[in-house]
C-alpha cells in the first residue's frame, strides 16, 4: 500500500506542476484545435471537408477531434457551473469568472488530454519498472514525469503527441503483463486508438504486427484485429465517411506537412542542409528522401531480424528505442516533437544502467532545447 501511495503522490506532484504551465502561454497550434473541437461540438458530418478561414484545416485523426470536442466541452460546463454559484451565492469566489472567461483558458483546457496521458505514461513505466524488478523505480519515473522536455511538450505547447505515446506504451503494457489472451489481444485496440490520435504511431507498426503475430494465437489475433478494424472505421462514422473515404482521408495526411529535409528537427539532413531546403535535393545519385528511406528500411529489417531472435522485453523495447532515434535523425520531414517516444523507450531500455542515466539526461536536454528553440515560447 505504501508504494502504491508513493507513486501517486508523485503523480499528483506532476500534474499539479504542469498546470502552473498551462494557462500562461501556448502555440498556434491549439488555436486550431479549439477551432476544430468546437466544429465537432456543432456538427461533425463534413468536418473534415470544411475550410476554416485564417486555420488549418482538420488533418488530425478522429479520436483527436473527439478530445478536442470534450475539453472544449467540459471548460463550458465549467464556466456555466461557475456562473451559477456566482450568481447563488455571494461568498463564491468572483474571480474565477473572468478568470475562466480568458481566452487562455481555452487554449489550457485542451492541453488536458495531453496532461493526463503523461501521467497515465508515467504510471505505465512505473509499472515496467515494478514488474521487471528494477531498483529506484520512483527515482526513474520520475526522470520521465518532471522531465522538461516532457513537460514542455504537453503543458507548454500544447501537443497532443503524449497521448499518441500513452496508447503505444499501454499496447506494449498488455502484450508483456497482460494476464489473459484476451487481454493481450486488447493490444490491438489500443494501438488502434495511438493511430487514431496521430499517424506518426504508424512508425511503430512493423514491431507491433511482429510481436502479434508471434505471441497471440490465431483466435485471439483475428478477434482482436476484427475489433481494431471495427474500431477505426466506426470513429470516422459520426464525419460522415464511409470505409473507403475513411481510408482515403487518413492516409492523405500520411506524406507529412511539409517537403523539407527537415521540419524544425534537428537531426542529420538537418546538418547538412539550410532551412527550407526539400528532400528532393540530390545527395549523389538519389534524392535524400530516398537515401532516408533506404537507410531506414534497412535498420528495420535488421531491428526486426534482431527482435525474431530475442523476445525478451528489453531487446524488443530497444529495438523499439533505436528505431525511435532512427525515424528522427535519418528520416526527412520530421518535426522536432518526434523523438518524444525515444525517451520512453530509452528509459525503460536502459533503467538497470545507471551509466545510461547521463545518456537520458543528455537526450532530454536536446530535445527541450529542440522544442524550447523551435517554439520561443516563454518569450525571453
Amino acid at each position: 500500500m505504501k508504494k502504491i501511495k508513493s507513486i501517486y503522490v508523485i503523480l499528483v506532484v506532476a500534474f499539479l506542476l504542469r498546470l502552473i504551465f498551462l494557462f500562461p502561454q501556448y502555440s498556434g497550434d491549439v488555436k486550431n484545435h479549439l477551432v476544430w473541437g468546437n466544429a465537432a461540438l456543432t456538427n461533425t458530418i463534413g468536418l473534415y471537408s470544411t475550410h476554416f478561414t485564417g486555420f488549418n484545416d482538420a488533418n488530425y485523426p478522429p479520436l483527436a477531434i473527439y478530445l478536442f470536442a470534450v475539453s472544449n466541452l467540459f471548460l463550458s460546463l465549467l464556466r456555466n457551473l461557475f456562473t451559477f454559484l456566482n450568481n447563488s451565492f455571494s461568498f463564491f469566489p468572483s474571480f474565477i469568472i473572468p478568470l475562466f472567461n480568458h481566452e487562455n483558458m481555452s487554449y489550457g483546457f485542451l492541453k488536458l488530454p495531453g496532461i493526463l496521458a503523461d501521467l497515465g505514461t508515467g504510471l505505465l513505466i512505473f509499472k515496467f519498472f515494478q514488474a521487471r524488478k528494477i531498483k529506484h523505480p520512483y527515482l526513474l519515473t520520475s526522470l520521465y514525469l518532471f522531465n522538461p522536455a516532457v513537460i514542455y511538450l504537453s503543458s507548454v505547447w500544447g501537443q497532443i503527441e503524449p497521448i499518441t505515446n500513452f496508447f503505444l506504451l499501454l499496447s506494449l503494457y498488455l502484450m508483456f503483463l497482460g494476464k489473459t489472451d484476451r487481454a493481450k489481444s486488447s493490444s490491438l485496440i489500443f494501438f488502434i486508438f495511438a493511430t487514431l490520435t496521430k499517424q506518426t504511431a504508424l512508425w511503430f507498426a512493423p514491431f507491433y504486427l511482429f510481436l502479434w503475430l508471434k505471441n497471440l494465437p490465431v483466435r485471439q489475433l483475428l478477434a482482436g484485429a476484427f475489433y481494431s478494424i471495427l474500431v477505426f472505421f466506426a470513429s470516422y462514422l459520426p464525419f460522415g465517411l464511409s470505409p473507403f473515404a475513411a481510408l482515403k482521408n487518413y492516409f492523405a495526411t500520411l506524406s507529412g506537412s511539409s517537403t523539407g529535409v527537415s521540419d524544425a528537427a534537428w537531426n542529420f539532413w538537418y546538418l547538412l542542409y539550410p532551412a527550407g531546403a526539400e528532400d528532393s535535393v540530390h545527395l549523389g545519385l538519389l534524392s535524400v528522401r530516398t537515401i532516408s528511406i533506404v537507410l531506414l528500411i534497412s535498420l528495420l529489417v535488421y531491428l526486426l531480424i534482431r527482435v525474431s531472435k530475442n523476445q525478451y522485453p528489453r531487446t524488443f523495447l530497444n529495438s523499439l528505442f533505436i528505431w525511435a532515434l532512427a525515424v528522427f535523425f535519418l528520416q526527412t520531414r520530421v518535426h522536432e516533437r518526434h523523438l518524444a517516444p525515444a525517451l520512453i523507450f530509452g528509459l525503460l531500455t536502459f533503467a538497470e544502467n545507471p551509466a545510461w542515466w547521463v545518456g537520458y539526461v543528455t537526450l532530454s536536454l536536446f530535445h527541450f532545447l529542440n522544442l524550447f528553440l523551435t517554439l520561443k515560447i516563454p518569450f525571453i
